[in-house]
């Protein structure tokens, strides 16, 4: 019984320590080749609109066309640092329509600017994934998708620390009460 006790809290324990960053949770929601493939589509809006011409939905491609003269002004200047904030699908399947959709945050900083390009991918049937609607968006301030990625960074420090002591705390209080009620019976 000590031994299931000990393993049991152990593994809580190791469990509480690992695998809590952003990435990591990253990582479970989509595999890094389409994690690398998303933030070379999002640096493509800025450093090559006619690349990505190909994954436009027909229906926005001219419209795409038209703003792309405009995008460099909002993109960051020289050799920029490109990082996926954010990510989310749904599907929706029904007997006869099966409908696949991806949100995507790319961000890219150089030389203190910052641009956040969104994307949203959508897919009919066993269509390919196309994107149906962009945004492009640049600032001289950090933009709210990478300080929610710091304050998660935080929180999960936070709960490395303070879970463990959770755990041994609540482990020592089963203890002491499986103690406590072994000396009462022996003592009746």
């Amino acid at each position: 019984m000590r031994r299931f006790y000990r393993f049991s809290c152990g593994a809580a324990m190791l469990s509480a320590l690992g695998g809590c960053s952003f990435q990591a949770a990253l990582d479970k929601l989509v595999s890094p080749e389409r994690q690398k493939e998303l933030v070379a589509i999002g640096e493509g809006f800025c450093t090559d609109p006619a690349g990505v011409k190909s994954l436009l939905h027909p229906e926005i491609a001219t419209s795409t066309e038209e703003a792309a003269p405009a995008l460099p002004r909002e993109c960051p200047e020289g050799k920029a640092t490109w990082q996926l904030a954010s990510y989310n699908w749904k599907t929706n399947v029904t007997p006869e329509l099966k409908q696949r959709q991806e949100e995507v945050v790319v961000v890219g900083n150089s030389r203190g600017k910052w641009t956040t390009v969104s994307l949203r991918f959508y897919a009919e049937n066993d269509g390919p994934l196309q994107i149906a609607e962009w945004n492009v968006l640049g600032s001289k301030t950090k933009p709210p998708a990478l300080e929610f990625i710091e304050q998660y960074e935080a929180g999960a420090r936070t709960m490395r620390i303070a879970l463990p002591v959770v755990l041994l705390a609540i482990s020592g209080l089963v203890f002491w009460l499986v103690r406590r009620h072994r000396a009462k019976q022996r003592g009746a």
